[in-house]
């Protein structure tokens, strides 16, 4: 079972997701949230800048949908609008990588082979072992230290080792040295 940090409305600086059944963006939905309060916009505001509802912008922050299933195109609009308003540009740019990060982490917390998704070369990116290492063990990359709490964005310490186990065994490089 993945238990969850915060509730699903929280909107507070500090806040963030965590991976539970049913909330496979957790990654793409902490970055979502760090880019919009970067830029001092509401979840409506957003919300009404790309044409969606509030509930839908809830939605990717709190992981329950991911970004990773969002169209190119929406995806696409959405950074626009995010760097129009004034995000910070490193968070808005992480968010394909954030999405990429989610579907590693769902194949693997689901037992699903995910050697061609490690494949690819977006996973060599240092943005990614950075949310990787938010994801599973909880330091925060520097660009997010304003936008969010030092707790792993995965609140079950089993599943982030499963998920650890799982990834190491294909790409340790990926994976955070312990001290």
């Amino acid at each position: 079972m993945i238990a969850s940090a915060i509730p699903p409305h929280d909107t507070g600086l500090a806040s963030q997701s965590a991976f539970q059944p049913g909330r496979c963006g957790v990654v793409a939905g902490a970055v979502l949230r760090a880019a919009r309060t970067s830029a001092r916009m509401t979840e409506a505001c957003l919300a009404a800048a790309i044409g969606l509802a509030e509930e839908t912008v809830r939605a990717w922050e709190d992981g329950t949908h991911s970004l990773a299933d969002l169209p190119a195109p929406q995806l696409e609009h959405l950074k626009s609008v995010l760097t129009d308003a004034g995000a910070e540009p490193a968070i808005v740019a992480d968010l394909d990588t954030a999405a990429w990060c989610d579907l590693v982490i769902l194949a693997a917390a689901s037992s699903d082979d995910c050697t061609h998704l490690l494949a690819d070369p977006i996973t060599c990116e240092k943005a990614f072992g950075d949310l990787l290492t938010w994801a599973l063990t909880g330091p925060v990359p520097a660009r997010y230290r304003r936008y969010a709490s030092t707790e792993p964005l995965i609140a079950d310490p089993g599943l982030a080792e499963q998920i650890t186990a799982v990834l190491g065994s294909i790409r340790p490089d990926l994976l955070p040295r312990r001290a």
